[in-house]
This record gives structure tokens, C-alpha cells and sequence, in this order.
């Protein structure tokens, strides 16, 4: 069985998100600046707490992956990872 899963570090023009998903890479199957990418990045990251800094949005990467690493189900198959940069999507 496969969790597809893990903790994503993305870059926005406002700041750096972090979040814990399945099948991301579905946020680059739409083209770049189109309606349907945008909505895809803010379904993932539209919720996602802004962090100026990089190392305070790494520190958040690796309090998500312990919660993971601690509940009923400690899988995160892809770990911790700086998926880049992406446009806006507001």
C-alpha cells in the first residue's frame, strides 16, 4: 500500500507555506498562470500559514512531519521536501 504522501516547503511571492498532502504533484499538471493551476495551488496551499522565513517554515516542515510520526498511522512516504517556487494564486 502506498500513503503517496509527504511535508511540502513551496516558495509563493508573499512567502514560503508549508503542508502535509497526498499526490502533489497534481499542482503542476495545469499550465502556469492558468485558472485551473491557480485553483489547484489554492486548494493545496490556500490554507497553508504564511512564513517570511525560510528557516521558520522549515521548523514548521519538521513539527508536521513529528505529529505524522506520532499518530496511528507514522507514514510519510516522500518525507520533507522544497517542492520551489510557484506564481500567485490569489
Amino acid at each position: 500500500m502506498s500513503s503517496d504522501n509527504g511535508v511540502y516547503i513551496a516558495t509563493f511571492p508573499d512567502g514560503y507555506r508549508v503542508i502535509h498532502a497526498q499526490a502533489i504533484e497534481n499542482v503542476d499538471y495545469y499550465p502556469e498562470g492558468s485558472k485551473e493551476r491557480k485553483k489547484m495551488l489554492k486548494d493545496y496551499f490556500g490554507r497553508a500559514k504564511v512564513f517570511k522565513d525560510y528557516e521558520k517554515a522549515k521548523e514548521e516542515a519538521f513539527k508536521k512531519a513529528d505529529e505524522i510520526n506520532d499518530s496511528d498511522y507514522p507514514i510519510l512516504e516522500y518525507g520533507i521536501q522544497d517542492i520551489g517556487g510557484f506564481e500567485s494564486f490569489g
